[in-house]
């Protein structure tokens, strides 16, 4: 069967269908969560951001209200880290630090680091770091906490969860769009395509093994040559012209 492969995803579509308000506000949560501190240390918004946009390509979710039910979701958690950090301060932190598993991910060292970057871009470094990833949960808290004007992070954040949101969107609805002909394409022509997969890995690993034997056989006879000249070199030089005045003579 050319859709075998999706059979169990394909019994789950029409139980999605009918609770798509119940998928709209579970992924509101992810992306609330995942930018809202201290749930922002364990929730991976990329997991919603993936499932919503590719059901979203599939035809189960509408995919402009996956985009707004994600973009408001990010927006509000990074706005209301902001506010919990102008509220707390750096009390935060410290209170943090003790909590189990999340006191592992929230220790001086990274909170320097954030200090630092955000000391080094100032009101930029929202933008950047809602990009970067590694520093994005922690950047709403500090703009609150360095007191940057709330207009001013509005304007650098908004902009910053959109597009950070929609690349995993359209990478999400792209693959969800082309799911079943990509599978029924594999279907057919996976030995096919495993075989020629293999046949290049191995090619690969065959002509690195050759290109190095090869140079290590180029410096072997480097290496004779240089010996050869070094040892034997006067000789052989006086040898030869023994020989040609040898044959000049004959």
């Amino acid at each position: 069967m050319p859709f075998a492969d999706l059979a169990s995803f394909e019994q789950a579509i029409p139980f999605l269908q009918q609770h798509q308000h119940t998928a709209y506000v579970i992924l509101f949560c992810g992306a609330l969560f995942e930018t809202l501190i201290p749930f922002s240390l364990i929730v991976l918004g990329e997991v919603f951001f993936l499932s919503g946009a590719v059901l979203a390509g599939l035809g189960v979710l509408d995919v402009w209200m996956v985009m707004l039910v994600l973009f408001s979701g990010g927006i509000l958690g990074d706005n209301l880290s902001y506010w919990l950090g102008y509220r707390y301060g750096n009390s935060l932190f410290e209170r943090l630090q003790h909590w189990p598993l999340i006191g592992r991910m929230v220790h001086q060292e990274n909170y320097e680091k954030g200090v630092a970057f955000f000391e080094k871009r100032g009101a930029s470094a929202v933008f950047i770091a809602r990009l970067s990833g590694p520093l994005s949960w922690i950047t709403p808290t500090l703009a609150g906490i360095f007191r940057l004007n709330y207009g001013t992070f509005v304007r650098f954040n908004t902009p910053a969860v959109i597009i950070g949101i929609s690349q995993f969107i359209i990478l999400g609805y792209f693959f969800g769009s082309y799911i079943r002909p990509l599978l029924n394409w594999a279907h057919q022509y996976g030995p096919a395509l495993a075989l020629i997969v293999v046949g290049l890995i191995a090619a690969f690993f065959l002509l690195r093994r050759f290109f190095s034997w090869q140079q290590r056989s180029e410096r072997t006879r480097e290496e004779i040559i240089q010996f050869i000249l070094r040892h034997f070199g006067l000789s052989l030089l006086i040898g030869g012209c023994v020989f040609i005045g040898v044959m000049i003579l004959i």
